[in-house]
Protein backbone atom coordinates (compact mmCIF):
# COMPACT_ATOMS: atom_id res chain seq x y z
CA UNK A 1 0.00 0.00 0.00
CA UNK A 2 1.15 3.66 -1.19
CA UNK A 3 2.00 5.85 1.45
CA UNK A 4 2.59 9.72 1.38
CA UNK A 5 6.19 10.53 2.64
CA UNK A 6 6.34 12.42 5.48
CA UNK A 7 9.85 14.16 6.80
CA UNK A 8 10.70 12.79 10.34
CA UNK A 9 11.01 16.73 12.22
CA UNK A 10 12.26 15.71 15.48
CA UNK A 11 9.54 15.81 18.17
CA UNK A 12 11.70 16.89 21.18
CA UNK A 13 11.48 20.38 21.61
CA UNK A 14 14.88 22.76 21.44
CA UNK A 15 16.96 22.20 24.75
CA UNK A 16 16.98 26.01 25.60
CA UNK A 17 12.67 26.27 26.03
CA UNK A 18 12.55 26.03 29.65
CA UNK A 19 9.13 26.21 29.76
CA UNK A 20 6.29 23.53 27.81
CA UNK A 21 4.62 25.78 24.60
CA UNK A 22 1.25 24.35 25.49
CA UNK A 23 -0.58 23.86 28.99
CA UNK A 24 -0.11 20.50 30.40
CA UNK A 25 -3.34 19.18 32.09
CA UNK A 26 -3.29 18.24 35.27
CA UNK A 27 -2.29 14.68 35.82
CA UNK A 28 -4.88 12.49 37.37
CA UNK A 29 -4.30 11.53 40.72
CA UNK A 30 -6.85 8.92 42.32
CA UNK A 31 -7.46 8.63 46.19
CA UNK A 32 -6.60 5.89 47.67
CA UNK A 33 -9.27 3.34 48.28
CA UNK A 34 -11.25 4.99 45.24
CA UNK A 35 -11.47 3.36 41.82
CA UNK A 36 -13.61 5.75 39.22
CA UNK A 37 -14.78 5.05 36.04
CA UNK A 38 -13.68 7.45 33.14
CA UNK A 39 -15.76 8.45 30.16
CA UNK A 40 -14.25 7.16 27.05
CA UNK A 41 -15.13 8.91 24.17
CA UNK A 42 -13.48 8.21 21.20
CA UNK A 43 -11.24 11.74 20.31
CA UNK A 44 -8.01 9.99 19.23
CA UNK A 45 -8.95 6.84 16.95
CA UNK A 46 -6.88 4.35 15.17
CA UNK A 47 -7.80 4.29 11.97
CA UNK A 48 -5.72 4.13 8.55
CA UNK A 49 -3.84 7.20 9.12
CA UNK A 50 -2.35 5.85 12.14
CA UNK A 51 1.01 3.91 12.04
CA UNK A 52 1.57 1.71 15.60
CA UNK A 53 4.05 0.49 17.19
CA UNK A 54 3.57 -2.34 19.19
CA UNK A 55 6.62 -3.23 21.46
CA UNK A 56 6.65 -7.09 22.45
CA UNK A 57 4.23 -8.28 20.11
CA UNK A 58 4.58 -12.09 19.33
CA UNK A 59 2.25 -13.63 22.01
CA UNK A 60 -0.58 -12.73 24.20
CA UNK A 61 -1.69 -9.78 24.94
CA UNK A 62 1.11 -8.03 22.93
CA UNK A 63 0.25 -10.14 19.32
CA UNK A 64 -3.54 -8.87 20.39
CA UNK A 65 -2.80 -5.51 20.20
CA UNK A 66 -1.18 -5.88 16.74
CA UNK A 67 -4.22 -7.85 15.78
CA UNK A 68 -6.80 -5.38 16.83
CA UNK A 69 -4.42 -2.42 15.49
CA UNK A 70 -4.52 -3.76 12.66
CA UNK A 71 -8.39 -4.08 12.08
CA UNK A 72 -8.68 -0.98 12.70
CA UNK A 73 -6.52 -0.29 9.49
CA UNK A 74 -3.35 0.78 10.81
CA UNK A 75 -0.32 0.13 9.72
CA UNK A 76 1.40 -2.04 12.79
CA UNK A 77 5.18 -2.03 13.55
CA UNK A 78 5.39 -5.27 15.26
CA UNK A 79 8.50 -5.92 17.83
CA UNK A 80 10.05 -9.12 18.14
CA UNK A 81 13.57 -10.84 20.10
CA UNK A 82 14.01 -13.34 18.06
CA UNK A 83 16.13 -13.31 14.90
CA UNK A 84 13.49 -14.39 12.73
CA UNK A 85 10.17 -13.05 12.63
CA UNK A 86 7.99 -16.00 15.00
CA UNK A 87 4.94 -17.68 12.60
CA UNK A 88 2.95 -16.17 14.80
CA UNK A 89 3.51 -12.96 13.43
CA UNK A 90 4.11 -14.52 9.64
CA UNK A 91 0.71 -15.78 9.96
CA UNK A 92 -1.20 -12.41 10.46
CA UNK A 93 0.93 -11.22 7.54
CA UNK A 94 -0.63 -12.80 5.22
CA UNK A 95 -3.61 -10.72 5.69
CA UNK A 96 -2.05 -7.61 6.25
CA UNK A 97 0.98 -7.76 3.77
CA UNK A 98 1.06 -3.99 3.25
CA UNK A 99 -0.05 -2.71 6.53
CA UNK A 100 1.37 -5.04 9.17
CA UNK A 101 5.82 -4.69 9.43
CA UNK A 102 7.73 -6.85 12.06
CA UNK A 103 11.66 -5.43 13.02
CA UNK A 104 13.61 -7.38 15.53
CA UNK A 105 14.49 -5.95 18.88
CA UNK A 106 16.15 -7.10 21.93
CA UNK A 107 15.23 -5.15 24.67
CA UNK A 108 18.09 -6.23 26.95
CA UNK A 109 20.56 -5.03 24.20
CA UNK A 110 20.52 -1.08 23.63
CA UNK A 111 22.27 -1.05 20.63
CA UNK A 112 19.53 -3.31 19.33
CA UNK A 113 16.41 -0.67 20.59
CA UNK A 114 19.07 1.98 19.11
CA UNK A 115 18.89 0.16 15.61
CA UNK A 116 15.22 -0.96 15.44
CA UNK A 117 14.78 2.97 15.58
CA UNK A 118 16.81 3.50 12.96
CA UNK A 119 15.76 0.22 10.94
CA UNK A 120 12.21 2.02 11.14
CA UNK A 121 13.45 5.68 10.35
CA UNK A 122 14.92 4.62 7.01
CA UNK A 123 11.66 2.96 5.78
CA UNK A 124 10.27 4.71 2.74
CA UNK A 125 6.72 5.58 2.58
CA UNK A 126 5.80 5.26 6.03
CA UNK A 127 4.06 8.08 7.90
CA UNK A 128 5.21 9.13 10.85
CA UNK A 129 4.89 6.72 14.38
CA UNK A 130 1.12 8.14 15.80
CA UNK A 131 1.27 5.49 18.74
CA UNK A 132 4.07 3.49 20.67
CA UNK A 133 2.03 0.90 22.44
CA UNK A 134 4.84 -0.64 24.94
CA UNK A 135 3.30 -4.18 26.27
CA UNK A 136 6.76 -6.26 26.62
CA UNK A 137 7.55 -7.63 30.50
CA UNK A 138 8.50 -10.33 32.18
CA UNK A 139 7.52 -12.42 36.03
CA UNK A 140 10.47 -14.38 37.23
CA UNK A 141 9.96 -16.90 39.73
CA UNK A 142 11.74 -15.74 42.86
CA UNK A 143 9.16 -13.38 44.17
CA UNK A 144 9.24 -13.99 48.26
CA UNK A 145 10.99 -12.31 50.97
CA UNK A 146 12.80 -14.92 52.52
CA UNK A 147 11.54 -18.34 50.80
CA UNK A 148 9.12 -19.13 53.97
CA UNK A 149 4.90 -18.97 53.90
CA UNK A 150 4.13 -15.47 54.77
CA UNK A 151 1.36 -13.23 54.87
CA UNK A 152 -1.65 -15.98 54.03
CA UNK A 153 1.03 -16.72 51.16
CA UNK A 154 2.74 -20.43 50.35
CA UNK A 155 6.14 -20.40 50.11
CA UNK A 156 7.94 -19.76 47.04
CA UNK A 157 11.45 -18.85 46.38
CA UNK A 158 13.20 -15.87 47.77
CA UNK A 159 13.61 -12.54 45.60
CA UNK A 160 17.86 -11.94 44.72
CA UNK A 161 19.53 -9.07 43.17
CA UNK A 162 20.49 -11.24 39.58
CA UNK A 163 15.80 -11.61 39.64
CA UNK A 164 15.82 -7.44 40.41
CA UNK A 165 18.20 -6.56 38.27
CA UNK A 166 16.76 -8.55 34.84
CA UNK A 167 12.82 -7.93 35.76
CA UNK A 168 13.71 -3.43 36.15
CA UNK A 169 16.13 -4.21 32.88
CA UNK A 170 13.10 -5.16 30.65
CA UNK A 171 10.11 -3.54 32.70
CA UNK A 172 11.52 -0.44 33.67
CA UNK A 173 14.23 0.37 32.26
CA UNK A 174 13.69 -1.11 28.29
CA UNK A 175 10.58 1.30 28.00
CA UNK A 176 12.51 4.29 28.64
CA UNK A 177 15.41 3.71 26.11
CA UNK A 178 12.36 2.84 23.61
CA UNK A 179 11.12 5.46 24.34
CA UNK A 180 13.91 7.65 24.17
CA UNK A 181 15.07 6.09 20.59
CA UNK A 182 11.63 6.19 18.92
CA UNK A 183 9.81 9.10 20.32
CA UNK A 184 11.73 11.63 17.81
CA UNK A 185 9.24 9.07 14.63
CA UNK A 186 6.23 10.45 16.19
CA UNK A 187 4.09 12.79 14.48
CA UNK A 188 1.02 14.74 15.31
CA UNK A 189 -1.60 14.22 12.82
CA UNK A 190 -3.17 17.58 14.10
CA UNK A 191 -3.18 20.12 16.92
CA UNK A 192 -5.39 17.60 18.89
CA UNK A 193 -4.43 14.25 17.76
CA UNK A 194 -1.22 14.24 19.81
CA UNK A 195 0.30 10.93 19.01
CA UNK A 196 0.01 8.18 22.09
CA UNK A 197 2.78 6.47 24.00
CA UNK A 198 0.65 3.60 26.03
CA UNK A 199 2.95 1.78 28.79
CA UNK A 200 1.21 -1.69 29.50
CA UNK A 201 1.57 -1.49 33.42
CA UNK A 202 -0.04 -3.41 36.10
CA UNK A 203 -1.98 -2.52 39.12
CA UNK A 204 0.65 -4.67 41.77
CA UNK A 205 2.80 -1.31 40.55
CA UNK A 206 0.05 0.39 42.89
CA UNK A 207 1.65 1.15 46.64
CA UNK A 208 -1.58 1.61 47.51
CA UNK A 209 -3.33 -1.33 45.95
CA UNK A 210 -0.93 -3.76 47.40
CA UNK A 211 -2.90 -5.24 50.35
CA UNK A 212 -0.76 -8.32 50.29
CA UNK A 213 3.17 -8.22 49.86
CA UNK A 214 5.35 -10.18 48.16
CA UNK A 215 6.19 -10.36 43.91
CA UNK A 216 8.80 -7.62 45.06
CA UNK A 217 11.10 -7.58 41.37
CA UNK A 218 7.53 -7.31 39.61
CA UNK A 219 5.94 -5.13 42.23
CA UNK A 220 8.88 -2.68 41.94
CA UNK A 221 9.49 -2.29 38.54
CA UNK A 222 5.73 -1.49 37.59
CA UNK A 223 6.14 1.07 40.42
CA UNK A 224 9.25 2.54 38.92
CA UNK A 225 7.50 2.02 35.37
CA UNK A 226 4.49 4.52 36.56
CA UNK A 227 7.28 7.04 37.67
CA UNK A 228 9.11 6.91 34.82
CA UNK A 229 5.94 7.59 32.23
CA UNK A 230 4.59 10.21 34.64
CA UNK A 231 8.22 11.85 33.75
CA UNK A 232 7.71 11.53 30.27
CA UNK A 233 3.78 12.85 30.22
CA UNK A 234 5.63 15.96 31.91
CA UNK A 235 8.87 16.25 29.52
CA UNK A 236 6.85 15.46 26.59
CA UNK A 237 3.96 17.52 27.09
CA UNK A 238 4.30 19.56 23.92
CA UNK A 239 4.74 16.58 21.61
CA UNK A 240 3.05 13.13 23.08
CA UNK A 241 0.30 12.34 25.95
CA UNK A 242 1.30 9.43 28.10
CA UNK A 243 -1.14 6.78 29.09
CA UNK A 244 -0.49 3.82 31.64
CA UNK A 245 -2.66 0.77 30.86
CA UNK A 246 -3.74 -2.27 33.36
CA UNK A 247 -4.66 -5.49 31.16
CA UNK A 248 -6.49 -7.55 34.37
CA UNK A 249 -5.66 -10.28 34.95
CA UNK A 250 -5.36 -12.03 31.16
CA UNK A 251 -5.28 -15.79 30.81
CA UNK A 252 -1.72 -15.98 28.96
CA UNK A 253 1.76 -17.73 29.22
CA UNK A 254 2.54 -15.28 31.72
CA UNK A 255 -0.24 -16.48 34.25
CA UNK A 256 0.04 -20.06 33.12
CA UNK A 257 -3.00 -19.62 31.20
CA UNK A 258 -4.52 -18.61 34.34
CA UNK A 259 -6.80 -15.37 34.62
CA UNK A 260 -10.28 -14.19 34.33
CA UNK A 261 -10.54 -12.71 30.97
CA UNK A 262 -9.03 -13.57 27.63
CA UNK A 263 -6.75 -11.54 25.66
CA UNK A 264 -9.03 -9.92 22.95
CA UNK A 265 -11.13 -8.56 26.31
CA UNK A 266 -8.36 -6.63 28.11
CA UNK A 267 -7.15 -5.26 24.53
CA UNK A 268 -10.29 -3.95 23.28
CA UNK A 269 -10.81 -2.18 26.67
CA UNK A 270 -7.07 -0.53 26.97
CA UNK A 271 -7.34 0.43 23.30
CA UNK A 272 -10.85 2.47 24.30
CA UNK A 273 -8.74 4.05 26.98
CA UNK A 274 -5.66 5.04 24.08
CA UNK A 275 -8.13 6.39 21.70
CA UNK A 276 -10.34 8.75 24.51
CA UNK A 277 -6.45 10.35 24.88
CA UNK A 278 -6.08 13.11 22.83
CA UNK A 279 -4.05 16.32 23.48
CA UNK A 280 -6.92 17.90 26.33
CA UNK A 281 -6.61 14.46 28.57
CA UNK A 282 -4.46 14.18 31.85
CA UNK A 283 -1.72 11.39 32.11
CA UNK A 284 -3.50 8.75 34.23
CA UNK A 285 -3.73 4.97 34.81
CA UNK A 286 -6.39 3.18 33.83
CA UNK A 287 -7.32 -0.37 33.52
CA UNK A 288 -9.25 -2.75 30.70
CA UNK A 289 -12.53 -1.85 32.11
CA UNK A 290 -11.95 2.22 32.16
CA UNK A 291 -11.18 2.16 36.31
CA UNK A 292 -8.63 4.59 37.05
CA UNK A 293 -6.48 3.69 39.26
CA UNK A 294 -4.64 5.03 42.21
CA UNK A 295 -0.76 4.81 42.68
Amino acid sequence: MARSRLSWAPASPPASRKRLATELPPAISVKPGESPVEEQEVVNPIDDSCTVLVVGSNRGIGIEFVKQCLQKGATVIATHRSKETPDSLLAIKNDYVDTLITIQMDLEDEQSIVDAAKNVQSMKNLRPLSHIIHNAGIYLAGASFDGTARASRAAAPKVTKETMMKTFAINSIAPLLVAQAFVPLLGKRSESLFPVLAFVSSKVGSVDDNGSGGAYAYRSSKSALNNIAKSMSVDLGDDARVVLLHPGWVRTDMTNNNGLIDTDESVAGMLKAVEATDATTPFRFVDYKAFQIPW
